[in-house]
């Protein structure tokens, strides 16, 4: 389940209100402008470097004890204006929910929005996150406080793409092409939490006539309030029936964030990731990645982030060549 709490230096996204009626609906607003700027050098390539941006305007209704709706409008770089999530939420009793519309997944740990970043940029195993999904998602507390969600909806792996990177904006599946999936949240007590998530995906691959099994397991441990430690594994196959050969992701992350005991709000970031394609012939690929992040609140607030990253990536394609690249980013990060 993705992480929604957020770094230590950086600010809850919480909800200010916009408009209150006694006997209607409470609406509240929330969001983040994103600017970074990056500089990638690669073997292969003349350096590349420029700015991007991103930004969300998200609105959230209380519509009664036991309704409520959230729409997120999001701005890409492109300049483009779409929505990740437009649902509603249905409190049918204390321990169950019930949720429709288009959402971000449940499955992945890290987060899908900036200010839920541990780091400046997400990493490399979120290629496996899938794409956003359509559909109906019902959850239930369990005594003991284990959460688990079932999720039905429109694809997850993107409509005949079995071995690339999954696009979070891409649409998802046609209708009558299923994911159904499983994510299972325990405690640990005060130490953290351990997640586990299963999902059976129809009509992927390149003959999108396949199926398409994920698999992932993670935990998050607080073993002080200034140390955050994660780790992530995910497996998923992708069974194609036209004759080509089946396609298996595996990835691997492990992130640490350590709060410093400074004048000025900042943490330090390490994280280490691995994933592999393999689809049994030349397109197979291994990537390597290890990142170093710092953040801070400069400003004296919270609701503003001043973050640098240091990234170093290796590439191995399936004759055994590779490519290296460095890549340096800065980032400011408004929260409201």
């Amino acid at each position: 389940m993705r992480i929604r709490t957020l770094v230590p230096a950086l600010a809850c996204l919480a909800a200010a209100p916009l408009a209150t009626a006694a006997d209607g609906p409470a609406v509240k607003f929330d969001g983040f402008v994103d600017t970074i700027y990056s500089i990638t050098n690669n073997e292969e390539t003349t350096a590349t470097s420029g700015f991007d941006y991103a930004g969300k305007l998200g609105v959230s209704a209380t519509i009664s004890e036991k309704v409520s709706a959230q729409v997120d409008l999001n701005i890409g770089n492109d300049g483009n204006v779409f929505s990740r999530q437009t649902f509603g939420v249905w409190k049918i009793a204390d321990e169950m929910e019930l949720k429709t519309g288009k959402f971000i997944s449940n499955y992945g740990w890290t987060a899908a929005y900036a200010p839920g970043l541990y780091r400046i940029n997400g990493g490399i195993i979120t290629r496996f996150y899938g794409v956003d999904q359509s559909g109906v998602d019902f959850k239930y507390t369990a005594p003991g406080g284990i959460v688990a969600a079932v999720t039905v909806a429109n694809g997850f792996f993107g409509e005949g793409d079995g071995s690339g990177e999954q696009d979070p904006t891409a649409p998802p599946q046609d209708n009558e092409a299923y994911a159904i999936g499983l994510d299972v949240v325990a405690p640990l007590g005060e130490m953290g939490s351990v997640n586990a998530e299963l999902i059976r995906d129809e009509d992927v691959g390149a003959g999108e006539d396949g199926d398409g099994i994920h698999f992932g397991l993670n935990a998050t441990l607080t073993p002080t309030k200034e140390l955050t430690v994660a780790a992530e594994y995910i497996y998923q196959l992708v069974n194609d029936t036209d004759g080509t050969d089946d396609v298996t992701h595996n990835g691997a992350m492990i992130l640490a964030n350590l709060k410093l005991a400074t004048a000025m709000p900042m943490s330090v970031t390490g994280q280490a990731s691995y994933v592999d394609v393999d689809d049994g012939d030349v397109d197979s690929v291994t990537v390597q990645e290890f990142a170093l992040a710092l953040l801070t609140n400069p400003a004296g607030t919270d609701k503003l982030g001043a973050n640098l990253e240091v990234n170093y990536t290796t590439e191995r394609d399936a004759a055994g060549d590779s490519v290296y690249a460095i890549g340096l980013a800065g980032e400011i990060l408004y929260v409201f």
